[in-house]
């Protein structure tokens, strides 16, 4: 990785960092298109002008026009600039989170605004300037990502992933708590001011990739990702919680438990566990990264439900998702249904 990163134009790698990036605020109740926007207005007493200046069709006309008006400048101007810089930054970001995951994603590199132009708030292009502007990005940093839910988890990276049911684009997160990698596999162009069709689904790799018939999750998966492509839009979060956060060797002791006569609750008990030890608070992480506010959740499991709503995630609808009924399985539903509460209709299980 490197050490520095350097950012200018908004449309280039990082171009997030510029002030110039289109990512509106909203300020004492008023609406700006950028954070430049606001910045260059802030230079001028009279409202009038800045308002003109807020309803410039660029944040390359709101540089302009403050020059265009530069001898109406405020006189204190150069004292209060930075204090205005920091609280605008910070606004941008607070406001903005999928920027500011993509911002505490770069981590403990130096982030510079390289710009010839500009020796105070960038490095002047040759790399001696003081780059206020990018000391200020590094303390809001700071600041994100000691707090949830920025603390939860890392963006990594992200890449196409064709399937058999279509082509995701695969998104890799690490969890800060456990240090455990998880997925999320977005199809579509997610429109986030509506609720968002997802599916959290926890690792299960004797269904999901050895083909097992004692669980239902392999099926479950297929279908929910048939679902959302079928709906043109949504999300697999697929969760590193095998055997509902027992792990796979102990998952397997559990199956040998079940192959002496336990169901699967008791089996997870007499190891010890729970029956369920899965937690959902780090998905305020992922889904936050994708600016994603409200979920269409499939689940047949009242507890994902309660746990996401005590984690602060908002479920418009639950959406069944019955699959992969068989006789492998049969009593594992019906141990799902009666102990844990899982939502069939009487017809699946029957």
């Amino acid at each position: 990785m490197i050490d520095e990163i350097q950012f200018y134009e908004p449309n280039d790698d990082f171009g997030f960092l510029s002030n110039f990036a289109l990512a509106a605020v909203k300020i004492d109740g008023v609406v700006w298109p950028s954070s430049e926007h606001f910045y260059q207005a802030q230079k001028f007493n009279d409202p009038q002008l800045q308002d003109f200046i807020r309803t410039a069709t660029t944040p390359d006309e709101a540089f302009s026009l403050s020059r265009e008006y530069a001898q109406l400048v405020k006189s204190d101007w150069m004292a209060v600039r930075d204090g205005v810089m920091r609280d605008v930054v910070m606004e941008k970001f607070s406001q903005n989170p999928f920027y500011a995951y993509q911002l505490v994603a770069t981590g403990e590199q130096v982030l510079t605004e390289h710009s010839h132009k500009d020796a105070y708030w960038g490095d002047g292009g040759d790399g001696q300037g003081r780059n206020e502007l990018g000391k200020i990005l590094m303390n809001v940093r700071h600041q994100l990502a000691s707090q949830a839910p920025y603390n939860l988890v890392s963006y990594i990276d992200s890449a196409k992933l064709p399937t058999e049911f279509g082509t995701f684009q695969v998104n890799g997160f690490i969890e800060h708590a456990t240090g455990k990698e998880h997925l999320a596999l977005v199809y579509g162009q997610l429109d986030t001011s509506k609720p968002v069709l997802i599916r959290l689904h926890s690792e299960c790799l004797t269904g999901d990739a050895l083909f097992s018939a004692r669980c239902d999750c392999g099926f479950q998966l297929a279908k929910a990702m048939q679902n959302i492509v079928a709906k043109g839009s949504g999300v697999i979060f697929y969760l590193r919680q095998e055997g509902r956060g027992i792990g796979l060797l102990n998952k397997i002791r559990a199956y040998h438990l079940q192959d002496d006569g336990a169901d699967t609750v008791e089996a997870n008990e007499r190891l010890g566990f729970a029956a369920d030890m899965r937690d959902y608070t780090f998905c305020q992480g992922m889904l936050g990264y994708l600016n994603i506010n409200t979920v269409n959740l499939m689940t047949n499991n009242p507890r994902k439900v309660n746990a996401l709503m005590k984690a602060g995630i908002n479920i418009a609808e639950r959406v069944p998702l019955q699959e992969g009924h068989n006789p492998h399985n049969a009593g594992y539903l019906k141990t799902k249904a009666n102990k844990l509460g899982h939502m069939f209709e009487s017809n699946f299980i029957n």
